[in-house]
């Protein structure tokens, strides 16, 4: 995989690459032609596609020829780039995109398509595969059921039933680690053990990097320098803020006086972000959560720690979750349009709620965040009795 963000690859990089005669890894190969015409184009063109995403992920560049040897055999080194005639180098993209979105089971989170124009006419098309970590995926297409990964010698292999199991095994471990880190942090919240003592009901919003949770390697100390995050430098409420090193990374606090209503981010070591509140679910005393400030709370967090993950290059894909603390016999008020009977949802029914851990692929993911944040939202309110959010307007428009 080239060292460059996806969007910053220019073909000047492509053609350096042909210059330098950087050759074939487990993380890049190059492809003369692009062929995708008939079934076992197709198939061959997923194989690839899959064996990166169920191996480290990396990047395939077509429009590239091989330097041969004396026999004639490909030998992953660069000659010259060959550029590809396309008619409309957008529609090929998205024709590819489409393939691979039909042909490979699960969909693998992230995939990346550019062309990029030679100036002597022709097209150099770029295709990202992100290390996948809800892998094996199997090339499903026209009935076919293979799975392929990818070593530093050989490139592309298929797996073995053996090899298989081994990856069904691996996937099992990444959300073992992300329950049992979860469950850790939200006993601590639960025996007021946490970072910053919040009374009564209070909110954990997690963001786990899962190439962080499945390394092995300790946490080296780092240095936070706060006045650089931009809006990364925000809590979920309260702007007065204190913040310390701790023997987990850093902690910024803020809080009121009044029976220890709070709220902190804890910065770990190894990039996760915990934002623990009370604030967002105080109604002083009364039974109630108010809803309206719960979610606006919750979008602008939600922004303010993809701004901040991004800052401390914290690999993706992150999962992030929300969960609620001491929340039992408690309700969510409704907007006013939304009252029929009542103007309070029903009462959650236990004392911790918490919510599917969904996947970010991007942190470049834009409001109202429809494929991540808006199912935690949604969640809380199915434990509150509803549907989803009454705040929104229609499937695209999410109104705080």
């Amino acid at each position: 995989m080239l060292p460059i963000r996806f969007e910053d690859i220019a073909i000047s990089n492509i053609a350096e690459l042909v210059t330098l005669k950087t050759a074939e890894r487990k993380t890049l190969e190059y492809k003369e032609k692009l062929c995708v015409n008939n079934n076992e184009e197709r198939a061959e063109f997923l194989s690839d596609i899959s064996s990166f995403a169920n191996a480290s992920g990396g990047d395939l560049i077509y429009g590239v020829s091989d330097e041969r040897d004396a026999a004639q055999r490909p030998t992953g080194i660069p000659a010259e780039l060959k550029p590809l005639s396309l008619d409309n180098a957008g529609a090929e993209c998205a024709r590819l995109e489409q393939i691979i979105e039909n042909g490979i089971q699960p969909r693998i989170p992230l995939v990346q398509i550019k062309s990029l124009a030679v100036a002597q006419g022709g097209q150099i098309l770029v295709v990202r595969v992100g290390k996948s970590w809800i892998s094996p995926h199997m090339v499903s297409f026209a009935n076919r059921s293979r799975f392929y990964s990818r070593n530093s010698s050989t490139g592309k292999v298929q797996l073995d039933v053996q090899q298989i199991g081994a990856a069904f095994a691996a996937q099992r471990g990444v959300g073992e680690r992300i329950r049992t880190w979860k469950a850790e942090r939200i006993a601590k919240a639960v025996a007021e053990e946490g970072p910053m003592a919040l009374a009564g009901a209070k909110l954990l919003f997690h963001f786990m990097s899962a190439p962080n949770l499945m390394s092995d390697e300790q946490s080296l100390p780092r240095r936070f320098d706060p006045t650089t995050w931009g809006i990364g430098n925000r809590l979920m409420s309260l702007s007065s803020l204190t913040d310390r090193y701790n023997a987990d990374g850093f902690l910024m606090t803020s809080h009121l006086t009044r029976e220890n209503v709070g709220s902190y981010l804890q910065i770990f070591k190894n990039g996760m972000l915990e934002y623990g509140d009370s604030f967002a679910l105080d109604s002083h005393g009364q039974a109630h959560i108010p809803s309206q400030i719960f979610e606006e709370k919750i979008a602008k967090t939600f922004e303010s720690a993809l701004a901040l993950l991004k800052f401390l290059e914290v690999p993706e894909p992150i999962y992030v979750t929300l969960t609620l603390v001491g929340v039992k016999g408690r309700t969510m008020a409704l907007p006013e349009h939304f009252m029929q009977f009542s103007n309070q949802s029903h009462p959650f029914d236990r004392q911790v709620i918490t919510t599917p851990d969904m996947l970010i692929e991007r942190l470049e993911e834009g409001y109202p965040y429809v494929s991540t944040l808006m199912p935690l939202v949604d969640s809380i309110w199915q434990a509150a009795g509803l549907e989803r959010t009454p705040r929104i307007r229609n499937d695209f428009e999410w109104m705080v």
